[in-house]
C-alpha cells in the first residue's frame, strides 16, 4: 500500500466529521454526536460539555467545563485555585463523570481545589501549549504535568488519523515537534490546519497527499506495514526522525521511542524555562496505561527508562504511579489481570482515580506551601 491509498483509507474525515468538529456554538444541552471534541485553533482540539456511553459498569459519564476551560470544579468552586493539572486523557480522567476525577479527590481530601486542564488526545507538547495559554490569563502558583505513555509518541504526530485512523474523535492535525536524533535537534511546528477552513482540507485527498505523503510517521507505518506488521498499539509504530533505517522491526521501534523521548525533554526543558521566569513550582507525573503498569508489575526493563534517568537529575519533584502501584500488587496474592481489573476500564474507573490521588497525596503535602489545611499543626486550623 503506498501512501495515497493509505490516506485515502484511513485518514480522511468525513464532512460530517467536519462538521461536527468544528461545531462551536451548542443550543443542545450536550455535544452528543462529537463526544466533547471540537476545534481549536493553536492546540488542535480542545472539549465541551458531552455526555459519553463510556463509563464503569456501562453507565454514561458527564462532562462539564467552566470559563476557564477547566473540568467543573466540585470541591471549593469559591475558592481559588493554586493548582492547575495538565496533560491528557489520565488528567482530563475520560470514562467518570466530574466529580470522579483524582482532582476531586484530592480537593476534598487537601481542603483546597485543583484545576483540571487535561484533554483527551494530548500529547506532552499540546499540554505544554495549553499551559501557556491558561497560565497568561489565568495563572496558579503549582503546575501538575501528567505524562501518560504513548503523549510521548504523540509529541511527533502531526494528523492524528497517522496512526490512529478514523476511529479517533480527535483524529485531526495539532502542533507537534519534528526531531532529527542523529544531529539531537527539536524544531517546534504549528498546528498545520489553523484556521476553521483549513479543517476541510482533511476530506481533500490530493490536499492530504502533497502535505502528508513524506510524513516520517506515514513513512515507517507504511514500511511497518509492508513487513506484515500493521501497527496495533500506539508503540508499535516506528519512527526513525534522522536516522538510517535497518530492516529490523525492533530497531525501527527503538528509533521511535528514542524520538519521542527526545521530544518530552524537550517539552520538559521548556516548562522548566516556564516556571523558572514566572516564578512557578512544577511536579510532573507519569502515568499508563494497563499495558504500563503490567510491564512494571511483572519485572519486564522499562521502555521509558531515559525519561526516568532525566527526571532523576531535575531539582523539581516527579512521581512514578508505576512504583505505588507495584507497592500495592505485592501486598496482594492477586493475578497480574486480576489486580488490573480493579483499576481499568480503559482508562482509570473511578476506584483508579481514587488510587491516582492517594499515590499522590504525599508528593502534594511535600510540594505545597503553606501545606494544605489537614497537615497543618491542629491548633492553627482548628480556631
Amino acid at each position: 500500500m503506498d501512501a495515497r491509498q493509505y490516506i485515502e483509507k484511513n485518514c480522511l474525515r468525513t464532512p460530517e466529521d467536519i462538521d461536527t468538529f468544528l461545531k462551536q456554538d451548542y443550543h443542545e444541552r450536550y455535544d452528543v454526536r462529537g463526544r466533547g471534541w471540537t476545534y481549536d485553533a493553536e492546540c488542535g482540539w480542545i472539549l465541551v460539555d458531552s455526555v459519553r456511553p463510556d463509563g464503569v459498569d456501562n453507565s454514561n459519564t458527564f462532562y462539564h467545563y467552566e470559563p476557564t476551560g477547566c473540568r467543573r470544579r466540585i470541591n471549593f468552586p469559591e475558592k481559588e485555585a493554586r493548582i492547575h493539572t495538565y496533560g491528557n486523557s489520565f488528567t482530563h480522567c475520560d470514562q467518570v463523570s466530574d466529580g470522579e476525577t483524582w482532582q476531586e479527590y484530592l480537593a476534598a481530601h487537601l481542603q483546597e481545589p485543583i484545576e483540571n486542564y487535561g484533554v483527551g488526545g494530548y500529547s506532552v507538547y499540546q499540554a505544554y501549549r495549553r499551559m501557556l495559554k491558561v497560565e497568561k490569563e489565568h495563572p496558579a502558583e503549582y503546575i501538575l504535568l501528567n505524562i501518560w505513555d504513548d503523549d510521548n509518541f504523540r509529541n511527533l504526530d502531526s494528523w492524528r488519523t497517522i496512526r490512529f485512523g478514523r476511529r479517533t474523535s480527535c483524529g485531526f492535525t495539532l502542533p507537534h515537534l519534528a526531531v532529527d536524533l542523529a544531529g539531537d535537534a527539536v524544531e517546534e511546528r504549528d498546528n498545520l490546519c489553523p484556521a476553521p477552513d483549513d479543517i476541510h482540507k482533511m476530506a481533500d485527498l490530493d490536499w492530504a497527499v502533497a502535505t502528508f505523503a513524506d510524513d516520517p510517521v506515514l513513512r515507517v507505518v507504511l514500511a511497518s506495514m509492508e513487513k506484515g506488521n500493521r501497527p496495533t498499539a500506539d508503540t508499535d509504530v516506528p519512527v526513525t526522525f534522522g536516522l538510517p533505517v535497518g530492516d529490523g522491526a525492533e530497531e525501527l521501534k527503538a528509533a521511535h521511542t528514542r524520538a519521542a523521548l527526545r521530544a518530552t525533554r524537550f517539552v520538559l526543558e521548556k516548562t522548566e524555562e516556564f516556571v523558572k521566569e514566572t516564578g512557578r513550582k512544577l511536579l510532573v507525573v507519569l502515568s499508563y496505561s494497563s499495558g504500563g503498569i503490567r510491564q512494571a508489575l511483572t519485572g519486564e526493563p522499562l521502555w521509558d527508562q531515559e525519561l526516568v534517568d532525566f527526571l532523576e537529575t531535575r531539582a523539581y519533584p516527579y512521581l512514578d504511579l508505576r512504583q505505588p502501584h507495584l507497592e500495592e500488587f505485592q501486598k496482594f496474592t492477586l493475578d497480574v489481570d486480576t489486580y488490573l481489573q480493579r483499576y481499568y476500564i480503559g482508562h482509570y474507573a473511578p476506584a483508579g482515580n481514587f488510587f491516582f490521588a492517594r499515590a499522590l497525596k504525599n508528593a502534594f503535602v511535600d510540594w505545597l506551601d503553606p501545606k494544605p489545611l489537614p497537615y497543618r499543626p491542629y491548633d492553627e486550623v482548628s480556631g
